[in-house]
């Protein structure tokens, strides 16, 4: 089942299942906790770069994105 799909008329991806919206808000919440919590600007900012990348890949494994990939010849 997929937790993200495009928009319809849209550029970007949407959250179609309540995984989706709970990854979003997790996502959020991570990276406002990390601007309150840590005081040095290195370590702010390569939590929130981790958490980054861990949710395009959540993102990207549990969505359509890669559906057309490697691009037929």
């Amino acid at each position: 089942m997929l937790w993200f799909g495009k928009r319809e008329g849209g550029l970007g991806i949407t959250p179609l299942t309540w995984q989706g919206r709970a990854a979003v808000f997790l996502y959020v919440f991570l990276v406002l906790v990390a601007l309150i919590t840590y005081s040095r600007l290195s370590v702010t900012a390569f939590v929130i770069g981790f958490y980054t990348v861990v949710f395009v890949l959540v993102l990207v494994t549990k969505s359509d994105l890669m559906k057309d990939w490697p691009p037929q010849r």
